[in-house]
């Protein structure tokens, strides 16, 4: 039963260790992929790691890394190469997760809105390294006092640099809860969404450590022997830090399933707290803490411990750290719920600990099992600590992947952070759409944008892989039927009308609608149509800067009443109403209503319509897509009226370069550490959250 408290998950971005997109994620999650790489002997020394450090048999030269760290569309967000490489790549990445996040929801088009924006990340190493090269080259009051190092590399910034970027309006706020951020995060956003205060909030962490170094290994330190994170396994000797970096998009649940938002799981309660004074060090977690903010997570959420399938457990990999976790789980799920009842991971085994980011690649982990309905394989695992006490315990760690009976699914994610900071959200499977598909039509009209044609091109490539490779699951395009699985084609079209920004360089790609009995043939004509931009079915123009739309009806015209409300519904701005040709200004993009109507010196673009045709919705749809060619400014949300629902497609094809500060300083381009412990720059005592 949907509740109005509760909170769709609508859209996801991500750059984890071999995955650069929530899809990519999923399916290493499910193939059990281990992310974690031995750095090279060239990547040490890039690194400013010398050979002397990395020979110590103690010296663990491990990573799992990021594709292209340095890499950032900086061009196409308006940056300069000197304002680009002066932001930490943390704050870089996640203005790029975040655009992605609003393009998968279907809210591409937000500038204006009320969104809001939560995150926190890292302590970057990037940023502190070009501080200290900035100061060895000009001195350390230059450095200090440089601005534009200050604004890129602190995380208060960070979701004020998306909203300032994106044009978002709602509240942004810095979440620094060490490696509870990103779900702390995520329920501030859901306070600030039950509060009226957006009506769509984006939220995440960053975590990126380039260069990568490898660490020293201490037997009194938190960090693994053998650089991999074994959560909850007796063989595992600690953690390992790696670089993560994503954002998830929130909707109140009654307005994501009214206008049709792809929800790929409901946020049914969130909790946080702190495990105060009763416990070992200041960086140690509390079996109590935990216990209590999952428990009142669980109450908010109105699910009880035994309604769980799964939990997505922090399993950062240390023996007193697992131990209190479990203990701290297993008190918070109350009495009853059966011995083994429920399945424990952590993603941390298979991409290590992403810091900050960590709180929102468990709950990626955990929408995907409640999505799909099948536990993910939960890699390193052998046997548990504590055979006996795990035995009796609530839990069992699954290491094959296994379907979940029932339709209600439900799982648990528990973040924990430095300094006692917990962070705990209850997830469950998303309800069935409410809203109409859209509705069908003879042919399918798609309206691709971007701000060249390369871009344009590599925009439509993406579009037809995704379709050919089942991405974007099309089995039953021309009936609209969801229930095994199809996305409708016109779907298709009204998500990229109304979830895309519109740029200059504009295409529409025009297909029959097809069969039932020729679905791959129609996919076939679909993905070529895409691919090929001088094919018969695509029309490509760059559009005019703030074109006009005029409107002439000549007095006395019969029966345009139903056309004239349908085009002032599709066109509320730039567009005017006119009695004779001779009355438009300039070059307007204009419609003559009416039989034996002539343009006759009118300059400008020119479409008619009959005042009377048989299926008026359809003559204004496919007049839309004319007069946007031309950069005529369509209201598709009104066209679409109340049917039409937006699912995931591919996001922006970003054009991305290197900017990476450091190259410049010559002799110094890793600012190398100081000599001695090159452990990441973590507490060494205690046990890490």
């Amino acid at each position: 039963m949907n509740r109005d408290t509760d909170i769709a998950v609508v859209g996801a971005g991500c750059r984890f260790p071999d995955a650069s997109t929530p899809q990519e994620f999923w399916r290493n999650l499910d193939a059990g992929t281990v992310s974690v790489r031995e750095l090279s002997d060239e990547d040490l020394l890039a690194a400013g790691v010398e050979p002397g450090t990395w020979a110590d048999p103690a010296y663990v030269r491990k990573a799992a890394r990021l594709d292209a760290p340095a890499d950032f569309a900086g061009e196409f967000f308006g940056y300069s190469r000197a304002e680009a490489e002066a932001v930490d790549p943390q704050q870089r990445l996640f203005l790029e997760v975040c655009w992605e996040a609003l393009e998968s929801a279907g809210h591409g088009a937000r500038a204006g809105s009320a969104t809001g924006v939560f995150a926190g990340s890292h302590a970057g190493p990037y940023s502190a390294r070009l501080l200290a090269a900035t100061a060895l080259r000009d001195g350390w009051p230059a450095a200090l006092g440089d601005v534009a190092l200050h604004l890129g590399g602190l995380g208060d910034f960070l979701p004020a640099r998306v909203a300032y970027k994106l044009g978002l309006r709602g509240p942004t706020a810095g979440v620094q809860a060490a490696c509870a951020s990103a779900l702390y995060s995520v329920h501030q956003a859901v306070l600030s969404l039950l509060a009226g205060e957006c009506d769509l909030a984006l939220a995440g962490g960053a975590t990126v450590l380039e260069p990568e170094t490898g660490y020293r290994q201490r037997p009194d330190g938190s960090l693994s022997a053998d650089g991999y994170c074994r959560s909850y396994d007796a063989a595992s000797t600690g953690t390992f830090y790696s670089s993560g970096v994503a954002a998830v998009a929130l909707r109140r649940l009654p307005d994501a399933l009214a206008d049709g938002d792809p929800v790929l799981a409901v946020l049914r309660g969130t909790a946080v707290g702190n495990h105060g004074a009763d416990r070992a060090g200041f960086t140690a977690p509390s079996a109590a803490g935990i216990a209590d903010v999952v428990g009142r997570a669980l109450e908010a959420a109105g699910v009880r411990g035994d309604q769980l399938d799964y939990v997505e457990g922090h399993g950062v990999g240390t023996p007193i750290g697992d131990r209190l976790e479990i203990r701290g789980l297993t008190a918070g799920l109350g009495p009853g719920v059966p011995a083994g009842r429920i399945a424990l991971g952590s993603v941390k085994a298979n991409i290590g600990h992403t810091g900050p980011a960590s709180g929102l690649a468990g709950l990626l982990s955990a929408v995907h099992v409640v999505r799909t309905g099948r536990l993910v394989p939960h890699p390193l695992f052998a046997a548990p600590r504590e055979p006996g006490a795990f035995a009796k315990s609530p839990f069992h760690v699954t290491t094959e992947p296994r379907a979940l009976a029932g339709a209600e699914r439900f799982a648990l994610v528990n973040n924990i952070g430095f300094g006692g900071n917990n962070a705990v959200a209850v997830v469950a499977a998303p309800p069935a759409p409410v809203r109409a598909p859209a509705p069908e039509r003879p042919v399918v009209r798609l309206t691709l944008s971007a701000r060249n044609d390369v871009e344009l091109d590599a925009l439509a490539g993406r579009l037809a892989e995704a379709v050919e490779s089942g991405d974007v699951p099309l089995s039953d395009v021309s009936t609209g039927n969801v229930s095994t699985g199809g996305t409708p084609m016109g779907d298709l079209a009204h998500t990229l009308r109304v979830g895309r920004r519109a740029f200059p360089a504009r295409r529409v790609v025009t297909v029959p609608a097809g069969n039932p009995a020729d679905g791959p043939v129609g996919l076939a004509r679909l993905a070529a149509a895409l691919r090929d931009p001088v094919d018969p079915a695509v029309r490509s123009r760059r559009a005019a800067s703030g074109q006009r739309l005029a409107v002439v009806v000549p007095p006395g015209t019969p029966g345009a009443d139903e056309l004239l409300g349908l085009l002032a519904a599709a066109f509320p701005r730039r567009s005017a109403l006119y009695d004779a040709v001779a009355d438009v200004p300039g070059k307007a993009f204009t419609v003559l209503v009416g039989d034996g109507m002539d343009a006759g010196a009118h300059t400008g673009p020119v479409a008619h319509l009959p005042a009377r045709p048989a299926d008026a919705a359809g003559a204004v749809e496919e007049l839309a897509h004319e007069a946007w060619l031309h950069g005529v400014d369509v209201d598709w949300a009104a066209l679409a009226g109340s049917r039409g629902r937006r699912v995931p497609l591919p996001t922006y094809p970003f054009p991305r370069e290197r900017y990476w500060a450091l190259d410049h300083f010559a002799g110094q381009a890793a600012a190398p550490l100081p000599p001695g412990d090159r452990s990441r720059p973590h507490p060494a005592q205690g046990d890490p959250a």
